[in-house]
């Protein structure tokens, strides 16, 4: 009795895995129409949801810094991605096209990642596959959302589809060179895809197939030491601001939850979540993988089949660990990147079989397998995507003559951005802040509004402090008549630092309150707003 095997180092020619060869490219032109189509249903008629606000905003102002200086944006230090990277690309897109541009430029990207996976499962698995692959990918309802998202998912996701792609050819040394580089440029531009670098790496290091396990071992080893030192090279050039954002938004986000959000489900959540987005993907990788073990392939193979399909509940898993499902609905995509290589082993037997019937029996059911997860894609509502203006015209008319009036600073919950998108008004960058960061300079320490200054920052009041930061940050400076009007309208999921922004500004004197529209009231200074006041009073 032969055991089926999967041929990683000779994939099966196009010719003979589809005859008529003029047309082996139909099927993924149809998928990728598809995922397109599908991506551009959500986005007709969306405003700016505000992280793709607050990208396109920081590109122009990074922008804007670069050729006309003025201080830097302090935004390296809570972003969840370098914001040299996406921020300008968003940024040069919006001037070309405005949002329609930066969201087609998310939808190549997304496009762009499932031709490379359906190049890298052609190469494992063959070409059948490969179709399996891609269709599980484009049909999954997160890669629509994402698609025409404006931020930096669909970028990072490419680039690691294209490390994870290089793995997959690292046999020469060529592309084993090009892995390190673009998990860099993947973890870069958004910090949480490092989790997948193991997944990558160990997709290169089983590639040796001539080559027992400890030189497996080995490779893996110095993939990794070099994944790393490039790494650290990229953080120390970056500095210290980009070390603290990592860790603040990343690395140690538990301990910054009182920033980020107030909420924490329960596991059965989490898992149920995460089951609505991509259970499909996992469940047939998961099924791949136990056709694998009955077939009793090779162990090489297994491991990979197995890697494949760890990678679609690694962000479960550390969900459950946080035990927080923020921003999972779009890391969840990643991991179902990867476990839909696993989910095209299945119909990759279809290619080793003899007899015609089975074959087109196989290729069918699995075809219908794929097209019940695209049905079930477009029918559930799984409320995932985040575009849209949330912002009522009614608080838009009550709010714009404050936004664009004289030069003082302006705290806008997590709306600020959007808002300022939406209204197309060009404020500063130093006179436009959320509820997420803030950099304070103590008086008579030496600091300046813009942070120029190099100093210490602190989260608390201490003798060598020059800044303060959060909560601290945002009392004081409330206290200190810091910012002329201050807005939770739709405040950040209800955080403790926003509580502390709320009941700070309703014991300050000096704040009136402008309007309660919303779920938070807006307040303004009195005395930085009284000439527009007396303005509006005479043209009522």
């Amino acid at each position: 009795m032969t055991l089926a095997t999967i041929e990683l180092d000779r994939p099966v020619s196009p010719t003979r895995a589809f005859p008529w060869n003029r047309l082996r490219w139909l099927p993924l032109t149809v998928i990728l129409a598809a995922q397109a189509v599908l991506s551009a249903r959500i986005m007709i008629g969306q405003q700016a949801g505000p992280d793709e606000a607050r990208y396109i905003i920081a590109g122009h102002q990074l922008i804007y810094e670069l050729w006309h200086g003025g201080g830097s944006p302090y935004y390296e230090t809570y972003f969840s991605g370098a914001p040299d990277i996406y921020s300008p690309l968003a940024a040069m897109a919006d001037h070309l096209g405005g949002l329609v541009e930066v969201r087609l430029m998310s939808l190549v990207f997304m496009l762009a990642a499932t031709c490379l996976l359906f190049a890298a499962t052609q190469r494992l698995f063959g070409y059948w596959a490969a179709v399996m692959a891609a269709g599980l990918f484009g049909g999954t309802g997160l890669t629509h959302d994402i698609g025409v998202y404006g931020n930096y998912d669909a970028l990072s996701l490419m680039l690691m589809a294209a490390a994870a792609h290089s793995a997959v050819r690292s046999r020469g040394s060529k592309w084993l060179l090009l892995v390190p580089l673009l998990l860099m440029s993947a973890n870069a531009s958004k910090y949480m895809t490092i989790v997948f670098d193991p997944v990558i790496i160990g997709m290169a290091a089983l590639q040796v197939r001539d080559l027992g396990w400890r030189q497996a071992a080995r490779r893996a080893l110095s993939l990794g030491a070099a994944t790393g030192a490039v790494l650290a090279l990229a953080v120390y050039l970056a500095g210290t601001a980009y070390v603290k954002g990592i860790t603040y938004t990343t690395t140690d986000r538990n301990s910054h939850a009182s920033t980020f959000a107030g909420v924490f489900p329960p596991p059965l959540v989490i898992v149920r979540e995460s089951w609505h987005w991509i259970g499909i993907v996992v469940v047939l990788g998961t099924a791949s993988l136990l056709l694998a073990l009955l077939r009793g392939v090779r162990p090489r193979d297994l491991a990979l089949l197995g890697l494949l399909v760890f990678a679609g509940f690694l962000v479960t898993l550390e969900a459950l660990h946080l035990h927080s499902d923020e921003s999972m609905r779009q890391h969840d995509t990643f991991g179902a990147w990867f476990t839909a290589m696993a989910g095209g082993y299945a119909l990759s037997l279809a290619q080793e079989t003899a007899l015609t019937w089975r074959k087109g029996m196989l290729i069918a059911l699995a075809t219908m397998g794929v097209a019940a997860a695209w049905c079930y894609s477009v029918t559930y509502d799984r409320s995932t995507y985040e575009g849209g203006g949330a912002v009522s015209r009614q608080y838009y008319d009550a709010a714009r003559p404050y936004l664009s009036y004289g030069s003082g600073r302006l705290l806008i919950g997590y709306l600020a951005f959007g808002m300022a998108y939406d209204a197309r008004i060009n404020i500063p960058w130093w006179r436009l802040g959320d509820d997420i960061y803030i950099k304070y300079p103590i008086p008579g320490r030496g600091g300046d509004s813009h942070g120029q200054k190099q100093g210490l920052a602190c989260y608390s009041l201490k003798p060598h402090c020059m800044y303060l930061e959060g909560p601290a940050g945002f009392r004081a400076a409330i206290r200190a008549h810091w910012f002329s009007l201050i807005s939770m309208y739709m405040d950040h999921y209800d955080s403790a630092q926003d509580k502390v922004i709320i009941q700070t500004v309703e014991h300050t004197p000096g704040y009136v309150v402008l309007t309660r529209i919303g779920t938070s009231p807006t307040w303004i200074y009195l005395p930085d707003y009284r000439g527009l006041l007396s303005h509006l009073h005479d043209h009522a």
